[in-house]
């Protein structure tokens, strides 16, 4: 497993856009995008990176909080 950060990213107005991985050298290795028909909510930000840590683990990476 390739242990990655997560980064998230939001636009000017404070909405979350996407989630980033890269490993511990700064290499770009994956992303996870948020559908922007979702309601920018607490919830429905807390159930998306539940699912895009899930994502990375299925794909062999390692995220570290």
């Amino acid at each position: 497993m390739i242990k990655v950060i997560p980064t998230d990213i939001y636009d000017d107005t404070g909405n979350l856009l996407r989630i980033e991985f890269h490993d511990f050298d700064g290499v770009f290795q994956l992303q996870a995008e948020w559908d922007a028909n979702d309601a920018q909510t607490s919830k429905n930000r807390e159930s998306f990176r539940k699912w895009a840590y899930t994502m990375a683990k299925r794909l062999e990476f390692k995220p570290e909080l």
